[in-house]
């Protein structure tokens, strides 16, 4: 099983490019926080249409999920996921289908169930 901790060295060794922005900003281990410098990375790939780096974002999250303890399960859920909303906002009708196109099964129908949960 991926704990915080192990998620943050993770992401820091997938994604060297953030590593500085997760030591500043999430250097006690807090898997919220490490999340949150992920999903802002992704967001800015994604608005810069590096569609390859959104992917490979997109497929280190589901590992980190599928392995992840509840604690960096929940935290992949609320800050990962929920973000797709604000992903979708900000794009046009293609990205957005590009950025679907890279979204792991798993990762898109728990969004799907997110979104129908609170649209209920």
């Amino acid at each position: 099983m991926i704990n915080q901790y192990d998620a943050f060295a993770y992401i820091a060794d997938q994604l060297p490019q953030i590593k500085n922005d997760l030591l500043l900003r999430g250097q006690d281990g807090d898997i919220y926080r490490s999340m949150q410098v992920l999903t802002d990375y992704t967001k800015r790939m994604a608005i810069g249409h590096d569609f390859k780096m959104v992917e490979k974002c997109m497929s280190l999250v589901e590992k980190i999920y599928r392995k992840g303890t509840a604690l960096v399960r929940n935290a992949v859920e609320n800050i990962f996921i929920f973000s797709f909303s604000s992903m979708m906002s900000t794009c046009n009708p293609v990205e957005w289908r590009i950025i679907q196109s890279c979204m792991p099964s798993d990762l898109y129908l728990i969004y799907v169930k997110q979104v129908t949960c609170h649209s209920a």
